[in-house]
């Protein structure tokens, strides 16, 4: 049965756990998270915040699929989001774009927004890049994505402070926050990803070689 959509005021423990090591398994397999999307989402009658941005980010992974079909190599959809809503609701979107399609998502994604939910205002969007390099940074932006989470584990993830300065994301209709199925914790644990370590084991537990990534794609 599918899982019933309730209304949330925070990111729950474990999901917050989930994107933390997203990004931290993505960043071990040299395909580290490297766009970083603020996107407002202007809901209706007809469709919930949830439903626009899963309709974005169906073309995001059906163009991937495209690509992938053309170069004979797989192209996982490789992200971590989060809705905000105090005022207006916003999605926070950090994903894998593959270095060599760049041009072409920045130059599309325009396109499947104002498909989805019509033409861009000013302010509705802004997209910048992430640098894995610049770990504190990487890690910073972990940190904003889910600084929304569970009050009572506030000072378990060093999140008190960013909750201080940004105060409770507001009470949000649907699935808050999520990881792609390639990077949460099924994935991680068939790579032998080893979260203390924030490394994949080249040779996982039952004895198989952890697959390899090209991080050039």
């Amino acid at each position: 049965m599918p899982k019933m959509q309730r209304d949330t005021t925070h990111i729950s423990r474990k999901m917050t756990q989930n994107i933390f090591r997203a990004f931290d398994y993505a960043k071990a397999r040299d395909v580290p998270l490297n766009r970083y999307v603020v996107l407002h989402l202007r809901e209706s009658a007809e469709l919930s915040a949830t439903t626009i941005f899963e309709r974005i980010r169906h073309k995001y992974r059906d163009w991937l699929a495209y690509h992938a079909r053309k170069l004979g190599h797989p192209l996982p959809p490789m992200y971590v989001f989060s809705f905000e809503a105090p005022g207006s609701p916003h999605v926070n979107w950090v994903l894998r774009v593959p270095p060599r399609l760049d041009k072409e998502f920045l130059a599309k994604l325009p396109k499947w927004i104002a498909k989805v939910q019509g033409p861009l205002s000013p302010f509705d969007l802004d997209v910048s890049l992430v640098k894995a390099s610049a770990g504190d940074a990487y890690k910073a932006l972990a940190n904003y994505v889910a600084k929304g989470c569970d009050p009572a584990y506030l000072a378990h993830f060093h999140l008190t402070g960013l909750h201080a300065t940004h105060g409770p994301q507001g009470t949000f209709w649907g699935k808050r926050a999520g990881v792609s199925p390639s990077l949460n914790k099924t994935a991680r644990d068939a790579s032998g990803y080893n979260a203390r370590r924030r490394r994949v084991e080249p040779i996982r537990s039952d004895g198989a070689i952890a697959p390899k990534v090209n991080a050039n794609l």
